[in-house]
């Protein structure tokens, strides 16, 4: 399987993702519940959806093994992801594919500006936890026949605060009836007041703060930095495979944006 197909089915597979995760992430210090959806998972949450999601459709029945946090040897780190198209026969114990996996936020839940997008991208620290850092792991990969990291990610065009607008609309109206969207908040005032309602202003602002026709705020600028990091380091067997996904209901910061992934030498 070439990494070009793994991009593809990942990006085919978030909207599935994001409509059905039953997964509940909450606020480490307010307490108070996130909206559900991809935009909120963790990154070993999103994997193991990842992996539930691939390993159930109907669409992508081309694997003989997917598994997450498989153990680098010696080592208390884990692979977010190893895979094996069901057409390759790799040694005992040994996978076709070894991948880490990087989320990228532009924004956060309440539509804020996520200032760490960068040091989440290139920073070549350790407590950072980078995409550099993973490149870093991958080389302890003994256990698989080919590398790739790949990081996924949302963008915003002219047209994401009415979106944000509209999900909060839904999920205003969803409170009481069902939890698709969120568990029903505890502190429901704090909830809506701080949390929710300033979401799509919050957004605008940061699409203006980008550009002075606030129409766009997209990961395809921080993916040339990453591929030109790459490339001086000669890192990467060539160039990026990006793919993009749309068409998410369900959070109002998430709504499209893109897969992007570098085979590893």
């Amino acid at each position: 399987m070439e990494l070009k197909e793994i991009v593809e089915n990942i990006a085919s597979l978030i909207p599935k993702i994001d409509s059905s995760t039953e997964i509940q992430n909450r606020n480490r210090r307010t307490k108070r519940p996130y909206v559900k959806g991809v935009a909120t998972l963790f990154e070993p949450q999103f994997t193991k959806e990842l992996v539930r999601c691939w390993s159930t459709s109907s669409d992508n029945k081309k694997l003989s093994f997917i598994d997450d946090e498989f153990p680098y040897p010696d080592s208390r780190e884990t692979c977010d992801l190893v895979i094996t198209d069901s057409q390759v026969e790799p040694p005992f114990g040994q996978f076709e594919w070894a991948i880490e996996m990087k989320y990228l936020r532009l924004v956060g839940n309440n539509g804020n500006n996520n200032d760490y997008v960068m040091q989440k991208a290139i920073s070549p620290f350790l407590k950072d936890r980078s995409l550099v850092h993973d490149i870093e792991k991958l080389k302890h990969a003994t256990f698989s026949n080919r590398k790739a990291v790949i990081f996924y990610g949302f963008d915003y065009d002219v047209n994401s605060v009415k979106h944000a607008e509209r999900m909060c609309e839904n999920i205003v109206q969803s409170i009481g009836k069902n939890e698709f969207y969120v568990e029903n908040p505890e502190h429901l005032e704090k909830f809506l007041d701080d949390d929710l309602i300033p979401t799509p202003r919050n957004l605008g602002r940061v699409l203006s703060s980008v550009s002075k026709h606030g129409d766009s705020y997209s990961l395809e600028s921080v993916t040339g930095v990453i591929d030109a990091f790459l490339r001086i380091n000669d890192i990467a067997t060539g160039e990026p495979v990006v793919v993009k996904f749309s068409g998410l209901e369900r959070h109002p910061c998430g709504q499209f944006g893109r897969v992007v992934g570098w085979e590893i030498k």
